[in-house]
């Protein structure tokens, strides 16, 4: 009985000393993190972190049975700081840490490695850096690492361990770089499941030996890097791959046919590799596969029938190719598909009918881009899910779908650039989830239905460059959340109004019977809507005033009202707070003066108010419109006065067309202070309208170069040039950045600047219809981008240069009507009498103005004095002279006596 007694007190004392040992250690985890919390700033989320509670009741805080922290996570936390007092010896029992989606910076600790037990680790989404510490590799139980997004640099391959428990590695979107890294392939690891190194600048080829060492991959994602060399055809021998990514790489070689191997496979992701070559069939007998996407990937095969055999299919892009063919009826066998996408393609023939009538759960549709023809699918109300629906740029026929009103749930409708008739269907109205709505560059005619105001969740409507007519309807004043609208390019008529009536508006047709328009006085159909960033009404036949209104229309970016009729003065405004980038005003009948609202865009890029009728001066203040201005065009008007000075202190101008005014004076000497046309480099005169999504406006506007009418767009190109009367400046050979020189048809006198071919970038120079004379400089030869020239019509002499770029300008009209000038291209030859091509010294044409008007006048005394001189000391020749004048005196009376 006594050794039982003495075996229980033994027994009771231990459990007392273990209670103590385990109450100091949790009182030392405890310290350990408040100690840590301490370093952070602003933990709120960390509130219950106080000793005064118990640690496994703390938030992000597990224990084990005995008291003991085991998990700390804290995801999205809301926590800033660094992780330099996160360990502690006194963390023994840790299994997990999960800091990921923070904001976290400096470098990870590599004591860290000293949690033994640690079997989770993820410190995803924060800012951290540095090089990743090898220790790290040292965890013996790791079995899920996640260092994704942050921006880590490389870890030391040749310290590192290899890390056989592991099953997830991400490293993703990082700053690593060099080859892949050699840690993973250092030993097998049955145990990886899950690989991610993408978003980092590894190059080097893939290895081959991957398969052996990470027999067991599920997911392999190696995208967004710098990999080169082909597809390794060992990838075949991972059998449990189930997700491969390999997109955006430098990968060759094509795509192995050996894939279509990995029976399991449900995501193959390949695009953006110059992979070349064609789709293997193979791929055809993934079953399920339920993602392929191989965009911009160099393809040029025809498309496999083989890939209809992808009855698992949801999502199948191959955009941006070279395939070429049929689209094989095969495909519509793929009654999974909820997304199809091939823009960009060679593909022609018909869009199969069975497309539509088989994929019902088909939800995004894009064969924009390609060769197909026939009529529009007609049947795509069956895919009653559809959100997108974009065949733009084929060459369709017949008409717009008339049951696309039963597509509910349709999103977004592209049909543009086909050769589509017909007219807008009526119930398009009943549409009321459609957001994006483009039936542009077609042949659609008729009204546009008044039934467009009930599609109400419009946000992009353009069906510019149609055959549309009449009248506006009123209802498009109820589409209050457009933000684009293009009506160009038509023949809508009427007048758009503004005589502050409240009633709703219209654009009014005259003798026009349509119930949908009002009569008498209305507001703008558009000055509504507020959300508005681009109204283009261009080449259209409105007439009438402008609406004033227009220019409160705060977002407003683009506005275009070029060709038209409008007529009258261009209304001012209060509102000072417009965004407006892009005005056209052009090709109208605006009558008045200069706008005094110009004054109010302080954004304005592009200003075109050519083709007019404003008669008024320039005014100087017109330096002060916008310092944003790069194109200024104010051609065909009837503008007087003299060239303001003050244009120069725009300094980002790069286009100044003024000619066809009733400009006098010369052209000032300060236009050789256009700054940015000093530069080689200019930067494009683009209008970047911040419109979300899919909608991009390439603003456009008529110029006269290399001597016809071209279509200035800022998307695709810029010009820097002068179009203007006057003399030419002295200086103006300084302005290096200049691509287009028009000073034609004016009075241009004195010499062809001889070092004109400083103008290294000119593409177009027309000095034509001048008085121009002298010889032709030699450096023009040096302008190597010269397309057209035109120099006839002038007092040029002496030979024409030859050499370089002149050489392919053959025709010898550039010359024409220059009596002085021989050589080829011309038939004149050259003497050795005919004037040198050596310029002048500055100045020598002055003085031999001054000289020939100094002759002039010699000549002119000196004839009245040896014709009169002789007179007066010749006797004979004096009475000579007088018999002469009677007799020519008797004659005429003699004649008027006989009249009479």
């Amino acid at each position: 009985m006594a050794p039982l007694k003495k075996l229980l007190h033994i027994s009771l004392l231990v459990l007392i000393c273990a209670s103590k040992v385990s109450n100091t250690e949790a009182e030392a985890e405890a310290e350990a993190l408040v100690g840590w919390k301490s370093t952070l700033v602003g933990a709120n989320s960390l509130s219950s972190w106080s000793t005064t509670n118990s640690t496994c009741s703390w938030f992000g805080v597990s224990c084990d049975a005995a008291g003991h922290v085991t998990e700390l996570s804290l995801p999205n936390a809301g926590l800033n700081g660094t992780l330099d007092y996160l360990y502690s010896a006194a963390f023994l029992n840790l299994t997990k840490i999960k800091l990921n989606n923070n904001n976290f910076v400096g470098a990870i600790p590599a004591n860290i490695s000293k949690l033994l037990t640690l079997t989770y680790l993820d410190l995803g989404s924060n800012n951290l850096a540095g090089a990743i510490p090898y220790q790290l590799s040292n965890l013996p139980m790791i079995a899920r690492f996640n260092l994704a997004n942050n921006h880590l640099t490389n870890l030391e391959n040749s310290k590192s361990s290899p890390m056989s428990s592991l099953k997830m590695l991400s490293l993703a979107n990082n700053d690593l770089s060099g080859t892949f890294p050699q840690f993973i392939l250092n030993c097998t690891n049955l145990r990886m499941r899950s690989l991610d190194l993408s978003g980092n600048a590894f190059s080097g080829p893939l290895p081959d030996s991957l398969p052996e060492m990470a027999p067991r991959l599920r997911y392999l994602n190696l995208s967004v890097n710098g990999f080169y060399g082909s597809i390794p055809r060992s990838f075949s021998r991972l059998q449990k791959l189930e997700e491969l990514i390999l997109r955006r790489n430098n990968l060759t070689g094509g795509i192995p046919p050996e894939l279509g191997m990995i029976s399991g496979l449900r995501i193959l992701s390949l695009g953006s590799n110059p992979l070349g070559g064609s789709i293997p069939t193979s791929l055809g007998q993934l079953q399920l596969l339920q993602l392929l996407r191989i965009r911009n990937a160099s393809l040029g095969s025809t498309l496999p029938p083989e890939l209809g055999n992808l009855t698992s299919l949801k999502y199948l892009e191959l955009g941006e190719n070279q395939l070429h063919g049929g689209l094989p009826p095969s495909f519509a066998r793929i009654q999974t598909l909820l997304f199809f996408a091939m823009p960009g393609n060679n593909i022609n023939g018909t869009i199969p009918t069975e497309m539509f009538t088989n994929c019902t759960k088909l939800e995004y549709f894009d064969v924009s881009r390609n060769l197909f023809t026939g009529s529009s699918p007609s049947h795509i109300s069956k895919c009653k899910k559809l959100k997108v629906f974009v065949v733009s740029r084929n060459f369709l026929t017949g008409s717009i779908p008339s049951h696309i009103s039963e597509c509910k749930e349709l999103v977004y409708f592209d049909v543009s650039e086909n050769l589509l008739a017909g007219s807008i269907p009526v119930g398009i109205g009943s549409m009321r989830k459609l957001q994006a709505l483009f039936l542009s560059k077609n042949h659609v005619a008729g009204n546009m239905p008044s039934d467009i105001g009930n599609a109400t969740s419009l946000q992009f409507l353009d069906v510019g460059s149609n055959h549309l007519q009449g009248e506006l309807p009123k209802t498009i004043s109820l589409l209050v959340n457009l933000v684009a609208l293009d009506l160009s390019g038509n023949k809508f008529t009427g007048i758009i109004s503004n005589h502050g009536s409240r009633q709703l508006p219209v654009v009014k047709v005259a003798n026009s019977t349509d119930s949908s328009s009002f009569s008498g006085e209305s507001r703008s159909v558009f000055c509504g809507l507020t959300l508005l960033q681009l109204l283009d009404l261009s080449n259209n036949e409105l007439f009438g005033d402008l609406p004033g209104c227009l220019w409160n229309l705060k977002d407003l970016q683009t506005l275009d009202l070029s060709g038209n009729a409008f007529d009258g003065e261009v209304p001012s405004s209060t509102f000072y707070n417009s965004s407006l980038r892009s005005l056209h005003l052009s090709s109208n009948n605006f009558t008045g003066c200069f706008p005094v609202v110009l004054k109010n865009f302080k954004y304005l890029v592009v200003l075109d108010l050519g083709d007019n009728k404003i008669s008024d001066v320039i005014p100087p203040w017109i330096g002060e419109i916008s310092p944003s201005l790069r194109i200024l065009s104010l051609r065909s008007n009837m503008f007087y006065g003299s060239i303001p000075s003050q244009l120069t202190q725009l300094p980002h101008l790069q286009l100044l067309d003024l000619a066809e005014n009733k400009l006098v004076g010369s052209i000032p000497e300060s236009f050789v202070d256009f700054s940015l046309m000093r530069h080689t480099f200019v930067m494009q005169p683009s209008v970047t309208i911040d419109i979300p999504k899919w909608y991009f406006y390439n603003g456009s506007m008529a110029i006269i170069w290399k001597g016809r009418e071209y279509t200035f767009k800022g998307r695709h190109a810029f010009v820097t040039g002068i179009d203007l009367s006057g003399e030419i400046p002295s200086g103006l050979t300084s302005l290096r950045g200049m691509q287009l020189l028009n000073m034609s048809r004016n009075n241009l006198t004195g010499y062809i600047p001889k070092d004109i071919g400083n103008l290294n970038l000119l593409e177009s120079l027309d000095l034509s219809w001048n008085k121009l004379s002298g010889p032709i400089p030699p450096s023009v030869s040096n302008l190597m981008f010269l397309t057209t020239l035109n120099l006839n019509n002038n007092l040029l002499s002496g030979e024409i240069p030859t050499g370089s770029q002149l050489q392919t300008l053959e025709d010898p009209s550039i010359y024409g009507n220059n009596l002085g000038l021989c050589g080829p291209p011309l038939c004149t030859p050259c003497t050795k009498n005919s004037s040198s091509t050596t310029p002048p010294v500055d100045g020598d044409h002055e003085h031999e103005a001054v000289w020939m008007y100094y002759s002039v006048i010699a000549g002119t005394v000196l004839g009245f004095w040896v014709w009169f001189g002789a007179l007066f000391f010749c006797k004979i020749w004096r009475f000579a002279f007088f018999n002469c004048i009677d007799a020519m005196q008797r004659m005429v009376v003699h004649k008027m006596e006989r009249t009479s």
